[in-house]
């Protein structure tokens, strides 16, 4: 008798409760801490570190500095070894950015006192489209902007090479440089932690939503265009007020462009090279917060086979790794989940 082969299954997900935040934003964690430590990235100006047995501490506060409107706030945090860089709206004007650093004890619990340095001032045009994620890979700061807000780039940032929003951002030694263009709101956006692939989760206007990929052979190669207010993911026309395609980047299509019918806001994620989920390696994990925080997962580089996990995180801003590639879901009313296998 022949056996029946039937075709495998997806393997299941579940989120676990780590914790109960105020307005958690992001997690991260250095490579350099076990795997039972997260940093927590609160909107309203500290950043929180958790670790084993549920033991808290605040590494920085920076609640008197932060102006905290709807798109605003700490939005994200980073550490290279001893090195905590942030990046949030200051109250200044209507909110300009700001990305600091701040040296860390040698234990990375506490910022030290004095050790405040600005290594950006961007001016914001209005309150919204702020971005941005910071990352750090080879040796160098990364940065995502926004248009500078309004409605189809209504200042016309994303397409001016001469302005840094709209932009993906390299720091090097002589300056920030522009390794991307043409974007509206990469909220999130991530490195493949194997392979150094960037995925970037750039938030749409009224008509699509959109998930772009670089390999990372062509990371910090002249910058390439992602399109925006010509293209919102793949269709154009979307804008009266179009700026067409300016200077000589290569045009960078969406790898999954989706309308309202799926979702409204496009949280970007990370590809899970983990352990503890051995039937998601490899596989591409993002989600949308304005359809009740769904999340899916996709074949890396491609991002086709998508499929919806059975769970979902309402109030989604984002995801993040710990230092083993093990994932994270934070949700601004509060919860972070730690993803794990059903």
């Amino acid at each position: 008798m022949l056996a029946l082969v039937l075709p495998a299954t997806a393997a299941a997900v579940k989120k676990q409760l780590v914790g109960n935040f105020n307005s958690p934003i992001q997690v991260f964690a250095p490579a350099s801490v076990p795997g039972s430590t997260i940093y927590v990235v609160q909107k309203g100006g500290k950043i929180v570190r958790l670790q084993s047995g549920g033991h808290r501490n605040v590494v920085l506060d920076l609640r008197g500095r932060v102006s905290t409107g709807s798109e605003q706030g700490l939005l994200s945090g980073v550490i290279s070894g001893r090195k905590l860089f942030v990046y949030y709206t200051n109250k200044k004007g209507v909110g300009d950015s700001r990305v600091a650093r701040y040296t860390l004890n040698s234990g990375l619990g506490h910022a030290q006192p004095g050790s405040r340095k600005v290594v950006l001032r961007q001016k914001q045009p209005d309150t919204n489209h702020n971005g941005g994620t910071l990352q750090y890979r080879g040796g160098h700061l990364y940065l995502s902007l926004g248009d500078g807000g309004g409605g189809c780039d209504d200042f016309h940032n994303a397409q001016d090479l001469s302005s840094k929003l709209g932009k993906l951002l390299r720091k090097d030694s002589n300056g920030w440089k522009l390794v991307g263009y043409g974007l509206r709101n990469p909220w999130r956006w991530s490195f493949d932690r194997k392979t150094g692939d960037v995925y970037i989760g750039d938030v749409g206007q009224s008509s699509r939503e959109e998930v772009d990929f670089l390999p990372a052979s062509k990371v910090g190669l002249p910058a390439e265009n992602y399109g925006w207010n010509h293209y919102e993911g793949d269709l154009s026309g979307t804008c009266s007020a179009d700026d067409g395609i300016q200077g000589s980047g290569e045009v960078i299509f969406p790898k999954y462009a989706y309308g309202r019918g799926i979702g409204s806001t496009v949280i970007g994620g990370y590809v899970y090279r983990g352990s503890n989920m051995p039937g998601q390696r490899g596989l591409y994990f993002f989600g949308d917060i304005g359809a009740g925080g769904w999340i899916k997962t996709a074949d890396a580089r491609t991002l086709k086979n998508r499929k919806t996990l059975g769970i979902s995180v309402p109030g989604l801003y984002s995801f993040g790794e710990n230092s083993q590639g093990e994932l994270y879901a934070a949700s601004g009313n509060g919860p972070v989940y730690k993803l794990v296998s059903g």
